[in-house]
């Protein structure tokens, strides 16, 4: 079957629902879809498995809420989720931008072939120049640091695209919207610069999203009144797309969403468009162990056993990304039984109540994060818990862990 078919089919849930999760690779010219696979990785180490079908079924419920062409944010290892093997597949559900947050995170995405418009939200210098326009990279901006861009487009025989970032009230990037416009105006003359698109960033406060909207589409109408065409105007990230149809103007950038989470607990609950998280967390138990009463266990002696127990210690820590604050609030799941996180979590290490359970034994899979919802522990649950979010759970899931793509 044909790459393009089969990927197409998974976004379709073609006769998927009934069949088992295994693996999916492709052939070495075309890309991977095995991530790190120049990495070898311990049997006994914890991984990631992204389902594709839920990032796609993800996708899918988003277009048909939007309606509106979709940026798909995919900064930070694509939300924990693997950068690479996540953009190429996004790519070939149909998403024609991707955003990210580095210049580094572009150039990667172009050197491993990807086509489609890619966006650096991330801050740039003149030293930077030459690779974002050689690679057809899109650039925001939002002061005349821009004229770098014009001269070395201009020298290439190039227009480097640019997206015009407006401060309509975050107060992190952005040119002040009531500044903005001379500087668009001076932008809009460069003859080596294209302005692809005007965006700006939400609070996700309600009442202030909406004067920062009309904010946003007063410096656009004013632009349009002196001819300038401030191409696509877009401003909606997850939350703004849930808050109203009036935030998508002419794209949208969904990026938690893309992978199955809400940008809120509220959000969460409602679970207006049935996401499916797309991640789910395996490690192994490396060690059982039985304690007496008054045994103890990690540094400072931090557990003491009040009753005769087994523990088993779970080759996973904080360094991979589970949360230290998870010890004794959060559980896990060994051959379909849940048992309580004790101790603390230390670096490659976490420990869990066994209950006197005596089949639980060296080698058997631990389930840490689940993709399924109502499954008990999910990333929002552990969010939740930790008193976290679910932004911080999977963008920390460390880059080493070996990513493995199922369907």
């Amino acid at each position: 079957m044909k790459r393009r078919r089969f990927l197409k089919q998974v976004g379709e849930g073609a006769g998927l629902a009934a069949s088992a999760p295994f693996v999916l690779t492709f052939p070495s010219q075309t890309g991977s879809l095995q991530a790190a696979s120049s990495r070898v990785a311990g049997s006994m180490d914890s991984w990631v498995e992204i389902n594709l079908s839920h990032l796609a079924w993800n996708v899918s419920q988003i277009k048909q809420l939007v309606r509106v062409p979709i940026m798909a944010v995919v900064k930070a290892n694509a939300y924990g989720h693997g950068l690479m093997d996540v953009a190429r597949f996004l790519e070939e559900q149909g998403i024609g931008w991707l955003m990210v947050g580095k210049l580094e995170e572009a150039v990667e995405l172009r050197e491993k072939g990807l086509r489609c418009r890619i966006l650096n939200f991330g801050a740039f210098s003149k030293q930077d120049v030459g690779e974002i326009v050689s690679r057809d990279i899109s650039q925001t901006v939002w002061s005349d640091d821009a004229a770098y861009l014009q001269e070395v487009a201009l020298k290439k025989g190039k227009r480097a695209a640019i997206h015009f970032d407006i401060d309509t009230g975050m107060g992190r990037t952005g040119i002040s919207w009531n500044k903005a416009l001379p500087l668009l105006s001076r932008l809009a003359a460069m003859s080596g610069l294209r302005i692809e698109g005007t965006m700006t960033t939400l609070t996700e406060d309600e009442d202030f999203d909406r004067e920062q909207l009309r904010r946003f589409q007063d410096l656009c109408a004013g632009a349009e009144q002196k001819g300038i065409s401030v191409g696509l105007r877009h401003a909606a990230s997850s939350a703004g797309i849930l808050a109203s149809p009036e935030h998508h103007l002419d794209m949208v950038r969904p990026g938690i969403m893309v992978y199955g989470y809400y940008p809120s607990q509220r959000t969460q609950q409602e679970d207006r468009l049935a996401l499916k998280p797309a991640a789910r967390w395996l490690a192994k138990v490396i060690d059982v162990r039985e304690l007496a009463p008054g045994d103890t266990l990690s540094y400072h002696r931090v557990f003491k056993a009040t009753r005769a127990i087994r523990a088993a210690t779970v080759g996973v820590g904080y360094s991979d990304g589970y949360p230290a604050q998870l010890a004794g609030k959060s559980h896990v799941f060994i051959k379909g039984q849940q048992f309580p996180v004790i101790a603390a979590v230390t670096a490659n290490h976490m420990m869990v109540d066994l209950n006197n359970d005596i089949t639980v034994k060296i080698g058997d899979e631990v389930l840490l994060m689940d993709d399924r919802q109502g499954s008990g522990l999910t990333a929002a649950l552990l969010a939740e818990l930790g008193s976290s979010s679910v932004y911080k759970i999977v963008i920390g899931l460390n880059p080493l862990l070996p990513r493995r793509y199922v369907l």
